[in-house]
Formats: structure tokens, sequence, C-alpha cells
């Protein structure tokens, strides 16, 4: 125990008494797990990291600061030692909460108070986590199973033919579609659609009025589905149904006449072919880092960073017109000139990038240091001691910018881990780019393979697509640095990044089509 920071705590409040060891359950729907703690005066501490492992949530140490994240898929919690303060952050927003009494930390763990856990717990958990005072113990509520809503009816009259288009919060998993002929004379021909998981206003849609292609709709909800009737006001010979994964919606193409389900299909494939060059990978944005007033790190024989990666950039620049001559290349600096972190990012978004590459060197604190390798980066908070490092090593590049305090406001070690783990819906595309580059930089280069890293990187954060940042070697081993700093070792590494994005490409394309 820090016997420091109890001793603060007990005197705060003029407590006399020792803190006395308690154990919390906490109950679950799949057992019961014991929770480590203990009693300060009339107040139950429990640790932080047990209740978050009881609950499936994740956890992330700052051990600069001894503070600890505490996060999940909906949001994240980041308790600091000695402090009644917590910064929650939920949908991209980031708030602080005070408990009337700190956190506490003891034995190497951080302790919440039990009576405001539950709360703060509840806000990021897939539940309600409640704590009974005089039982002295927890339990959990899982959320009952949520089913995505029916969000809307629209109708699109077409030659011979029509679509109806269901808008859903998400998409069902299973779908049907059939039509039906009544053969009697004045009877209505019908349409039924059955969704499933889904949920609807019944009522709503019992209420819509009639279209140019149904006189009325009767909704019917059952346990986890829903089953929508359409009165049709003509006859159509035939139905297809598919989804639209971009729109979130279930879509009816009827067809008056059988020739003209060719002809709606023909309709669908124009979209899917506009859509597609949205997608397509025709932009790539190199990054060399530094540039200017800012040297990056200076190795052995005086090799600065700054150099090298504009060497390696520009080599990248022409083998990438060479191996992809319909890509657009574009470069964040292609002299010695300074460019602000977060302008990088802002150039690569206004050019439209699919890819963002920054290319840097690494160095260890002291040199000459045998340290070797490659190593290649994409953006989520540090797992390891050395990631962190490295990350910290490269975002002081922000010293050399006016204002940086103001600019970077949002970016500090807090912030990094609350609103960086979904930074993007691009991190498995730079977790394989990271990969092939790893991979093939090591290759061609022959340099030793450091792995694929998980990091903070400022320059990383504005860039709006898969992004990855490449520490091609470190220049304070004397071998490697030689290595760098010469236009052979430069050309290596180039073509060795260069065959991952073209590797990388083939893949991205193929699965799109494929998709």
């Amino acid at each position: 125990m820090r016997v420091r920071t109890l001793l603060a705590v007990l005197l705060l409040y003029c407590a006399s008494a020792a803190a006395q060891p308690r154990v919390v359950p906490l109950h679950t729907a799949t057992g019961t797990t014991y929770i480590s703690g203990f009693q300060e005066l009339h107040h139950v501490y429990v640790s932080i990291g047990e209740v978050a492992h009881a609950l499936g949530l994740s956890t992330f140490v700052l051990k600069a600061t001894d503070k600890l994240s505490v996060y999940s898929d909906y949001g994240s919690l980041l308790f600091t030692p000695s402090n009644g303060f917590v910064v929650v952050s939920l949908r991209g927003e980031t708030n602080a909460v005070q408990m009337p009494i700190p956190v506490l930390e003891a034995n190497g763990k951080l302790y919440v108070p039990a009576e405001f856990s539950g709360e703060l717990f509840s806000k990021i958990a897939q539940g309600t986590l409640s704590y009974d005072e005089e039982k002295s113990e927890f339990t959990f509520s899982p959320e009952q199973e949520s089913l995505p809503k029916i969000t809307g009816i629209q109708v699109e009259p077409k030659v011979n033919g029509a679509v109806i288009e269901i808008g859903m919060q998400s998409l069902p998993k299973a779908y049907e579609a059939s039509l039906t002929s009544s053969g009697l004379g004045g009877s209505p021909d019908m349409l039924y659609l059955t969704l499933m998981p889904a949920a609807a206003d019944v009522p709503a849609l019992d209420s819509l009025p009639g279209t140019s292609v149904y006189s009325s709709v009767i909704a019917i909800q059952n346990p986890k589905s829903v089953q929508l009737s359409f009165r049709l006001k003509q006859k159509f010979a035939s139905k297809h149904v598919f989804v639209d994964s971009t729109t979130n919606s279930v879509i009816i193409a009827l067809y008056s006449s059988e020739n003209v389900q060719k002809l709606l299909s023909e309709e669908i494939r124009q979209k899917l072919d506009n859509e597609k060059k949205n997608w397509k990978l025709n932009v790539i944005v190199l990054d060399p880092g530094h540039g200017g007033k800012d040297p990056g790190t200076t190795g052995m024989y005086g090799i600065e960073e700054k150099n090298v990666a504009l060497a390696i950039g520009l080599d990248l620049r022409r083998d990438l017109h060479k191996a992809l001559p319909k890509v657009k290349i574009v470069m964040t600096r292609d002299k010695d000139v300074f460019i602000p972190l977060y302008k990088r990012g802002e150039i690569a978004n206004e050019a439209g990038g699919k890819l963002f590459i920054s290319i840097h060197c690494n160095s260890m604190p002291t040199k000459p240091n045998p340290m070797h390798g490659v190593e290649t980066f994409f953006l989520r908070p540090g797992k390891t001691a050395e990631a962190i490092r490295i990350a910290a090593q490269e975002n002081a590049a922000i010293k050399y910018e006016n204002n940086y305090e103001k600019t970077y406001r949002s970016y500090d070690a807090d912030n990094l881990i609350l609103t960086t783990m979904a930074h993007s819906a691009y991190v498995k595309y730079s977790e394989r780019l990271a990969e092939l580059i790893e991979t093939n930089v090591s290759r061609v280069a022959h340099e030793r393979d450091n792995g694929v890293g998980q990091a903070g990187f400022y320059v990383l954060i504005g860039a709006s697509m898969p992004a990855v940042l490449v520490e091609t070697g470190y220049l304070s081993n004397p071998r490697e640095a030689r290595f760098l700093g010469s236009v052979r070792g430069q050309h290596l590494v180039a073509r060795g990044i260069c065959d991952a994005i073209v590797k990388y490409k083939a893949e991205y394309e193929k699965n799109f089509t494929q998709n």
C-alpha cells in the first residue's frame, strides 16, 4: 500500500480507524466474481481493474501518471489516483464527473468507492451495474437485446416497375419477400416482406398514406421480427430483394413485366459502379516526417531523420509512379520545409487520399545502441512502453509549431486513451497495411522485423483514411545509420514499402469487388 496516499486521505477525512480488507461479490448472469477491496471509515472501496475484468471491459494504465483507463466499444472512463474527478467519454463527447471522495491507490492498484462505481461503469458496460450498500454486493443486469427499428418507407415508381425501400437502424440478418395474386375480381395483389430481427412502430406504419404503388401497409410485430403487407394497386410479374449496407436499407424491386428486370438490374449496376469509384484506391499520400526547423532525431555520424525520411519518400513516389501509373501520389512535403503535424492530415484529406504513409526513423535515448530493425504502427493507444516512447519521440515535433498548446489541446495523453480507440472505421485496413509494410521492408532491406505496433501518433489522428507510420530503422545504431543514410539503403526501404502498397491495393480492390 502506498502509505502516503492513504494517510493523506485518512487525514483529510479526520479518520482514526485503519482501512479493513473487504471482498465484494459481483453477480452476473454467468456467475459471481469476488472483487477485492477495503473499507475506509464508512466507505467500501473496490478494485477498478477487477470490476472492469468481471464486466468484460478493457483497461490501460498511463504509467507516467498512474492513471487508469477503462474502455469498451461504448466509451471510456479515466480514473486518477487521489482525485475525485472521473473523465467520461461517450459517443465522441468527453466530460468530467466528480465523486465526493477520491480514488485511492494501494498495492499498485486503484480503488473506487463502491457506492459511486455502479453508475460510472454502467455508462460504458452493456448493461446496468448496481450496488447494494446494505448487502455490500454488486449485481450486473445485461441489456435486453435491442431490435433494429424500421425508420421509414420510400417508394419510387419506375418504367414498368417500382422500387420500395425500407430504411432500418441496422440491417436485418434475414429477410424474405413474396408476391401473391388473389385471382379474384376486385381483390388486390399483395406483397409480403418479413424482416428479422426487426422492430416497428405498428400504428405509424398502419397509418401511412397510400402511394401510386400500394394503397395501404399493414404491419405485424412478432417477438423478434416484423411482417409488412402491402396492398398493391397493380400487378407485378416478379420481384427482387436485396440490401444496401451504405444506407441500412432493404430494397424490393418490383417488375411489371419480365423484360423490365434487365432494365432495373442495369440501373442498380450503374449505381454500384458509381459507388465503387468513390472507394477505388486512386490517391496515396506520402508523409516524410519532420523537415525544415524540425530535424527529428539526430543519429550516428550526424545523420538527421528529416533528410532520410524525405529521400525515402521521394524514392517511394518514383517507384509508385512506375508500379501504379493510374494512382495519384501526393506528398505532404517534397523538400526540406517544416509542415505542422495537424496540417499533414489536412493535406491528405483535401487531396482525397485513400492511404496515408508517414515515414520516420527511430532512435534510442543513448547512442551508439545495438537496437535495430523496422517497426510499423497504426493509430491506437500504445500497448507497450516502447510504443509509447516512440510515439512521444515523434509527437515532440509539435514544439516547433506556433501556439501548439492550443492546436493540440485535445491531443493530450488522456484524450488519446479516451478518443482514439474508435478513431475511424479504417483500423483493420491500417493494421493490414502495416503488416504488409513490415514484412516487405524487412525482406527487401534485410532489416529485422520488430513487428506491428499500436501507438498514439498525432500525425495519424487527422487523416481520415487507412494510415500507418513506418519507423524505417534506428539511427542510433551505427550499422543501420550508415544503411539509412546511403542512397542504396533509401532505395531498398522505398522498394519494400512500394511492394507492400501494391499488394495491399490488390487485396483491397479484390475484396471490395467481391463484396
